[in-house]
């Protein structure tokens, strides 16, 4: 007897019908019901064994987290099951009850057995997920235990000279570290001077509210004792379990760089490098927005034992649905939809992208567990980060080791062979268009930091391609970093930030997340190890010079101003502007667009005009003054740069620009792009638009 809500824990098609020969093969076996009321499933509990179980597992939760059943809308149940059987453990088989609440939430349950020998699961029932329980704490022995050994084993196993995680043993000290009171409990700022011994890096959101920090006049009091009760608690506990660790000192940025003190401040940022790479260890408040959320949190799980109706023994475990989507989704806009600002706010920041890519070794602290982070490997609790859901068919791409790999390809022998250098070259450059597309999607607090707060990934890059660093972009590679776009609509982009954080050439000039041409790529190399060759491409423009000027202690760090003198054919335009409306999410939003329009000079027909979309930088027409409002009718130029094959389809591409209203005459500034294709390849690099352009050279500021 099957039952309409759970099925009885089977797939909508019987393994005995999965090894058929027949129409039953490949089929989807999932069993999933959209919608049902917590009375419903209640009602079915009492007919059907395993409906009471699911009661049974849900209402633990539901205690454990202090949810009423009344606060319950409605519920959907998602049951996923394999659709061979030759590859069962390899395919999805998560067991998951999604409960809307009344206050606009959700409430995620997942059910699953373990490996141990006293978890049976009952033969007659289909697949069932295989997980591993969680420390009931993140602050338990337990968890402290577990670690401690991923440390140790990161340091066992990954820490020779050929390896990825080899950080020094005896690094020298930062300019300023906490003294953890390891000793005499005494929390206190230290000025080492040169000296040396291991230390831990914490990241954190600061918050809105104001958190406990150095500045010229609380120094002194600060190397004397730093009171307890003034610390955050994301700091108390960071304090802890550094002492838990046996680590004597901490860097804490807003206590070890002095706030009020620009020249302190633009020297410790631009030491951000090494002050993270030289770290024994990165603790991350993942969890935590700001100070008051601090490190720990309770991770329980409830038990469901019993036997089935036909006598087999069961042992199941339900909890809160860990999330592994430790990466920023950048093109979920609404950040209460996001799930990585749902679970891990820490990491949609944009300081902490650096420190996360640049640390040796990271502790994350989320909301469900604790999950390590090295150059080498990723752990967690529960043995699934790696994976989305419960299947470990599709890995997640892990960015870290990719960098870290990228970047050891630099110090190896076969690198310096002259058949390689070209593609180690090549797997750099496209490596730091990749750290910029996922840099970009991430949240500052100033604009001004657009620049800084990537510097330390900047200069521990600039070590080893040898190439002048450019406001974001790089001397070797210049004619690539600069075919940048926005893909937003234009109700997402905001407008060119005033005063400027560089040339407008520069992605660092606008404030939304920006795509490189080819998009965003995790590896360079094919299924056998070797480095992809490049698909074909054409830079029609040749850069003629640039130059930058800087504010802060190096190139990496905030920019003055700069220009690009490029040289390659223009056509003349006139900026147009519409207003489209477009459905979204259920009704219909307005959405300017824009437009760049070229007369044929050889016709008197304004109908023969050819009219292009314009990829829009920034918000060009918004409310309020400024000089990066931009109107119709603004002439503007068309300049060609490359041409680039992706799969079967060949890109032209060129930028838009306008004559820059400032203290420049003769100048231009960026705007915008338009893009041509043509597929199959190849495009005529000319035609209709570029067929009575001039060659020139212009300058962009």
């Amino acid at each position: 007897m099957t039952c309409a809500l759970c099925n009885r824990f089977q797939g909508k098609w019987s393994i005995a019908d999965m090894t058929k020969p027949s129409t039953f093969r490949g089929k989807n076996r999932h069993h999933i019901i959209p919608k049902f009321t917590w009375n419903e499933m209640c009602n079915s509990a009492e007919s059907c064994y395993c409906c009471n179980l699911l009661v049974s597992g849900c209402c633990g939760c539901f205690h454990q987290h202090n949810i009423k059943e009344s606060d319950i809308l409605y519920g959907s149940l998602h049951f996923y099951y394999p659709t061979t059987i030759a590859d069962a453990e390899l395919q999805e088989s998560s067991k998951n009850l999604v409960f809307f609440m009344r206050n606009g939430q959700r409430f995620i349950v997942e059910l699953f057995a373990t490996e141990d020998d006293d978890c049976p699961v009952p033969d007659s029932w289909d697949y069932i997920p295989v997980s591993r329980r969680t420390s009931p704490n993140t602050n338990s022995s337990m968890a402290l235990a577990t670690i401690k050994r991923w440390i140790s084993t990161c340091i066992a196993t990954h820490c020779s000279p050929e390896s990825f995680c080899n950080s020094p043993d005896n690094p020298t000290l930062p300019t300023r570290v906490v003294d953890v009171g390891l000793d005499d409990g005494v929390v206190k700022l230290v000025e080492p001077k040169g000296a040396r011994s291991k230390y831990i890096c914490l990241s954190h959101c600061w918050g809105l509210e104001q958190i406990i920090t150095t500045e010229t006049s609380t120094l002194e009091e600060h190397k004397k004792c730093i009171a307890w009760e003034r610390l955050s608690k994301t700091f108390q506990d960071a304090i802890l379990l550094s002492r838990a660790l046996g680590i004597k000192y901490i860097w804490i940025d807003s206590l070890c760089i002095i706030q009020n003190d620009p020249n302190d401040w633009n020297v410790e940022s631009a030491n951000m490098a090494a002050v993270y790479t030289n770290g024994h260890l990165t603790i991350a408040a993942t969890k935590s927005a700001n100070g008051a959320g601090g490190l720990f949190a309770s991770t329980p799980d409830f038990e469901v034992a019993n036997k089935t109706s036909d006598g087999e023994a069961y042992r199941l475990f339900f909890r809160e649905r860990i999330d592994h989507h430790i990466d920023m989704e950048p093109f979920v806009h609404d950040e209460s939809r996001n799930t990585t600002a749902t679970y891990h706010p820490l990491l949609t920041r944009g300081w902490v992208y650096q420190e996360r890519l640049l640390s040796t070794r990271i502790l994350h602290f989320g909301p469900s567990e604790v999950y390590f982070e090295c150059r080498s490997s990723i752990e967690c609790e529960c043995d699934m980060i790696e994976f989305h859901g419960s299947s470990p068919e599709t890995p997640i791409p892990l960015f870290k080791i990719e960098h870290a790999e990228a970047m050891s390809d630099y110090e190896q022998d076969w690198a310096q062979q002259e058949q390689y250098k070209d593609q180690v070259r090549y797997q750099g450059a496209n490596l730091w268009r990749t750290i910029v597309g996922c840099y970009t999607a991430l949240l500052l607090k100033l604009s001004k930091d657009r620049l800084p707060a990537i510097s330390g990934i900047a200069k521990d890059l600039a070590s080893r391609r040898k190439s002048r660093y450019l406001a974001g972009l790089w001397e070797e590679s210049i004619n690539d970093d600069l075919l940048w776009s926005v893909e937003l609509p234009s109700r997402y982009k905001k407008p060119r930030p005033e005063p400027r954080n560089a040339p407008t050439w520069s992605w660092a000039s606008v404030d939304s997340q920006i795509l490189y041409w080819g998009g965003v790529l995790f590896t360079d190399l094919d299924q056998d190890g070797a480095l992809i060759e490049r698909q074909p491409y054409s830079h029609l423009a040749i850069v003629e010079k640039c130059e930058v000027t800087w504010s802060a202690v190096d190139e990496f760090g905030a920019n003055a101003g700069g220009f690009l003198m490029i040289s390659g054919l223009v056509v003349k335009g006139v900026l147009e502007r519409e207003v489209e409306t477009v459905q979204h999410e259920g009704g219909y939003v307005e959405n300017i667009v824009h437009f760049a329009s070229f007369s044929n000079r050889n016709s008197a027909n304004n109908k023969d005009r050819l009219r292009l979309r314009i990829r829009t930088d920034y918000l060009l027409d918004h409310d309020g003054p400024g000089q990066n409002q931009i109107k119709p009718g603004t002439d503007v130029l068309c300049l060609r740069m490359s041409v680039i094959q992706e799969g079967s389809t060949d890109h032209l591409i060129s930028l838009i620009l306008r004559e820059s209203p400032g203290m420049n005459p003769g100048s231009f500034e960026r705007i915008g792009m338009v893009v041509l294709k043509k597929k199959p390849p190849p495009i005529d690099p000319v035609g209709e638009l570029f067929r009575e352009a001039e060659l020139r050279t212009v300058t962009i500021v």
